[in-house]
């Protein structure tokens, strides 16, 4: 019986998803994950392994998700980018994740064995590992088949963010095997070619990589945000109501240090060697 608590409904969607593409593209071997939804400034999402402990030092990973992009980009780019956190939950549990949660190649192969090809710049051309990833979708790959049929059976998110991140006008772009741009339709359908076409944007902070050693020690390592655009601009378009004041507060991930200044700072923690997020 469908639930109508708003807070099931939501995550009950994401779960749904998760278990869906689980099942489809990585043999339903990835664990249970804690679902949770944050705001992050230009991140669509993030994996956290081993975030949660349920007793018994039996850890629990965490899949991130921002709310805020639900509304005006793409349901096969929401997908997309859980997949993609899907990938680093399955090399944290049957691979070898990279320092420091680099993107080795161990991680570009798999993402390649789902459907989606990494890249440095979100198309063909692009470097498949570093620090900075993110990926498009390959033509009638397995992601890209399992996403369809997760529509057509009329999957959706039940409640939108009402000051959601605009996406940049754009096509939904896929590339085929010999790195052509395909245009999809609105129902992931092939269009014709536009003459120019653009790359979407799409941000991703991708790993928070927590390795516990004991009860009393915890090594935190994070990874710098993805923040590559292509035929965008830098900043990312919000109906959210501007602050009334002209501060915001950056906090750093490892330490958890905060102070407060101007928005749009490239500022870091020289403690932690991490670039500071913007916080609401």
């Amino acid at each position: 019986m469908a639930s109508n608590k708003p807070t099931e409904k939501t995550y009950g969607q994401l779960q749904y998803a998760y278990d869906f593409f689980n099942k489809k593209l990585f043999d339903a071997r990835l664990p249970e994950v804690v679902f949770t939804y944050h705001r992050q400034n230009r991140v669509m999402g993030y994996a956290s392994f081993q975030r949660w402990e349920q007793g018994n030092n039996i850890y629990v990973d965490e899949i991130a998700i921002n709310p805020e992009y639900f509304t005006k980009y793409p349901l096969i780019e929401i997908c997309q980018t859980l997949v993609h956190e899907m990938t680093h939950i399955w090399q944290g549990h049957f691979g070898k994740p990279g320092r420091r949660g680099y993107h080795n190649q161990q991680w570009a192969n798999k993402m390649q064995e789902v459907g989606l090809m990494p890249s440095s710049t979100g198309k063909p051309g692009g470097a498949v590992t570093g620090e900075a990833m993110m990926d498009y979708v390959l033509l009638d790959g397995p992601f890209m088949r399992v996403c369809k049929a997760l529509v057509k059976q009329g999957f959706s998110f039940p409640l939108l963010d009402r000051f959601p991140v605009f996406r940049v006008d754009a096509p939904i772009t896929v590339y085929d095997d010999k790195d052509n741009p395909v245009i999809l339709d609105q129902h992931y359908k092939l269009k014709d070619l536009p003459s120019a076409p653009m790359a979407a944007y799409k941000d991703d902070l991708s790993v928070v990589a927590i390795q516990p050693h004991d009860a009393s020690e915890t090594n935190i390592s994070v990874i710098n945000s993805e923040q590559i655009v292509s035929g965008a601009t830098d900043t990312v378009t919000t109906t959210r109501p501007k602050r009334h004041s002209g501060r915001v507060k950056y906090m750093c991930k490892g330490c958890s240090i905060v102070f407060w200044a101007k928005p749009g700072l490239n500022v870091g923690c020289l403690d932690c060697n991490l670039k500071l997020q913007e916080e609401d």
